[in-house]
């Protein structure tokens, strides 16, 4: 997810509030995909004589049975069944304790299951691995660093409310310090992001991680040029499905899944640019937030949470018929499947007699 701060008003709505924070170039399944080319020239195998099983038939060699642990997982992490991918990648360690692509699936395992165990293991995986120069290696590598920064700054804040014990005599010298914590994770995981650029230029994952690193950096400006270069990405990728759905002999099989990834696409611009906007409203720059909310509307005319994160911004620079405009769109969708008593819907309700309020006074005046 794309993280952002957002400043504290009366009139934010929670649910639209919560919408900011859900960006797929997180860590998501997708990065599954990046696994399927080969680390390095590929399998090292042990040259082993296949012997024979109990039944007569000749057991699979160890480059066999790695090249099936290899299968095996990639299928797993596809479905989300991030334990048997685990166990997949286990066991040809087990045989190989050195393979660079099992150390590498083993890793992205631990780092998807999130626990922070889990998340230091991933990091002294990727930190084991010999191929510094590869890119996946670099890019779930910053990913685990990224994450570990999220829990330290999530323990500053336990630490500082009261809510996690701490054996600190000083609540608030321990969360400065925890706080400190993620703020290096944060970089580290930024150049780590950066090195996987440098090797491959073209991994979105790796832009995306840049993104995000940023933006807990409060490095604004320079999120919000890296999220522009994503949506640039996104876009010569949608420019070539678009090619590829034209051709006639397409299969439904491949037609289905050029489908599902102008969707994705789609889908991702959408997280990209709500990023940006809330960016640009946390910077005072609310023209050009609004103006982002106007693209995030072409892309997706039917998301109710862009109308009324654009209706708060129309009120702040003083346009309040386009405020009470925008904000009876959301009302609209939003009640399409929601009751009156959503928290939401009644706040949107108190919202626009806030904006017939202040029109009724800027007519008087």
């Amino acid at each position: 997810m794309f993280p952002h701060a957002s400043r504290s008003q009366e009139h934010r709505f929670p649910e639209t509030l919560r919408v900011a924070r859900r960006f797929t170039g997180g860590l998501t399944l997708a990065l599954a995909a990046t696994l399927c080319g080969a680390l390095g020239a590929g399998l090292v195998s042990c040259s082993s004589t296949p012997g024979t099983r109990e039944d007569g038939r000749p057991k699979l060699s160890d480059e066999e049975q790695l090249g099936l642990y290899f299968e095996n997982a990639l299928r797993y992490i596809e479905l989300g069944e991030i334990a048997r991918a685990e166990d997949q990648a286990f066991r040809a360690l087990e045989i190989e304790p050195k393979n660079s692509r099992f150390l590498l699936i083993y890793g992205q395992c631990k780092l998807l299951q999130g626990k922070s165990g889990d998340i230091q293991a991933a990091i002294q995986i990727f930190e084991s691995i010999s191929e510094k120069d590869d890119y996946r290696v670099q890019m779930f590598w910053g990913a685990a660093v990224e994450r570990s920064g999220v829990l330290y700054e999530e323990a500053a804040a336990g630490v500082r409310d009261g809510s996690r014990p701490t054996d600190a005599p000083d609540r608030a010298k321990r969360s400065v310090e925890l706080e400190s914590e993620a703020r290096d994770q944060w970089r580290q995981a930024k150049a780590h992001f950066l090195r996987s650029r440098e090797i491959y230029p073209g991994e979105p994952q790796s832009l995306g991680g840049l993104v995000r690193t940023t933006a807990l950096l409060g490095e604004m400006d320079e999120s919000i040029a890296y999220a522009r270069e994503l949506i640039d990405s996104i876009r010569g990728s949608q420019r070539l499905v678009m090619i590829q759905l034209e051709d006639e002999g397409l299969s439904a099989e491949d037609e289905t899944r050029l489908f599902d990834n102008k969707r994705s696409n789609r889908e991702f611009e959408v997280k990209a640019r709500l990023h940006i906007a809330f960016l640009l409203e946390e910077l005072g720059r609310y023209n050009e937030a609004v103006t982002e909310f106007d693209e995030i509307l072409v892309l997706q005319p039917d998301l109710p949470e862009a109308y009324s994160l654009k209706a708060q911004l129309l009120f702040d620079l003083g346009e309040f018929v386009k405020a009470r405009s925008s904000i009876e769109r959301f009302i609209e969708l939003r009640a399409r499947t929601a009751s009156f008593e959503d928290p939401d819907i009644r706040k949107a309700y108190d919202f626009v007699e806030r904006c017939e309020r202040a029109i009724a006074t800027s007519n008087q005046n």
